[in-house]
């Protein structure tokens, strides 16, 4: 599968277009403050609008504390060669790795204490 995808975006290339329209998400993680963990966990949707911006709402549990409906925006950029950034606020970093065809990725928060990776899939194309 690794062969598969890499001669894939070879072929194909990427872009901040090739993410465009309604992804779903769930994940969990750990937050880790010295000696100190937390779980954490969140499930949304965000939109990708195919230039660099996204918007999305998420509900998330962090040691337990729940937040529901939370409205965010963010950045993102997509190289050629399907990787990419994600950056949601000012805070919160991600590492992407776009399929060539943009209908899923997968990402890892690159935020010091932060251990959480997530899939998403694209739920429409609008």
């Amino acid at each position: 599968m690794t062969q598969y995808f890499a001669r894939a975006r070879a072929q194909q290339g990427c872009s901040a277009a090739t993410l465009q329209g309604t992804y779903l998400f769930a994940g969990d993680g750990v937050s880790v403050s010295g000696s100190t963990t937390a779980p954490l966990a969140f499930a949304g949707s965000e939109r990708f609008n195919g230039a660099g911006a996204v918007t999305g709402i998420s509900t998330s549990s962090f040691n337990g504390t729940i937040t529901r409906n939370s409205a965010f925006t963010g950045t993102y950029t997509v190289a050629s060669n399907c990787t990419g950034t994600l950056t949601i606020g000012t805070t919160l970093h991600f590492d992407l790795y776009v399929a060539p065809s943009g209908n899923d990725f997968v990402y890892a928060q690159t935020d010091p204490g932060s251990v959480s990776a997530t899939t998403e899939h694209r739920a429409t194309r609008a």
